[in-house]
């Protein structure tokens, strides 16, 4: 399966599992052979998993070449992903759980053991490495975004195959426990300043 999706996220060896699943599918449980059938036709039992809502969207799968370009490009974007977070949503990673040194770590571009940012909307996909796309969240709870949702629905894909396809959404760049959401999506003080000089220029 040279162009299809190589990159089904198996579950990690010693990954804890997610306690969180307020609204939506709870962690720490296996799928049934009936649940992956129903997930493989977009069919799932909850309307939001992880705090992220299902919405549907057409995955479009590019060529080869492109996806390799674009997770190229991609180690560059995450770093500078990383350091404005770090540098304007500071109290949001705190709400994360993350510590004074995990912090200074996000803001030096890394990403700290356990986490990861994680595209939305996959390369996979046809997703680009625009900060839009990015999310900055636990592994544990990534993980399941793709084991019990999408993984299901794409293996088969190949390079040029399009299809709706529901994937778990969130405006948010950095994770909120479930329990913690709230109605009103982050934004970032770069995002602020980046949307009134827009206003500005009309």
């Amino acid at each position: 399966m040279a162009n299809g999706y190589r990159f089904i996220h198996a579950r990690r060896k010693g990954s804890k599992k997610n306690k969180h699943g307020k609204n939506g599918f709870r962690g720490g449980h296996s799928m049934t052979s009936s649940e992956r059938f129903s997930a493989s036709r977009g069919k799932f039992p909850f309307t939001e998993i992880n705090g992220f809502k299902l919405k549907e969207v057409q995955w479009t799968v590019p060529d080869k070449k492109t996806r390799e370009s674009r997770r190229r490009a991609f180690d560059k974007v995450r770093e500078k992903f990383l350091m404005m977070i770090g540098q304007t949503m500071e109290q949001s990673l705190r709400d994360m759980g993350m510590n004074d040194k995990q912090i200074n770590q996000v803001k030096n571009g890394r990403s700290p053991i356990g986490y990861n940012v994680h595209h939305k909307l996959p390369i996979h996909g046809g997703g680009l490495n625009e900060f839009s796309n990015l999310i900055l969240m636990p592994i544990g709870p990534h993980d399941e975004l793709h084991q019990k949702v999408m993984d299901p629905q794409v293996a088969q894909m190949q390079s040029g195959a399009s299809k709706k396809v529901m994937i778990p959404w969130t405006d948010d760049m950095v994770y909120v426990d479930p329990s913690r959401k709230k109605d009103q999506p982050q934004q970032s003080a770069f995002f602020t300043h980046v949307m009134a000089a827009r206003r500005k220029t009309r």
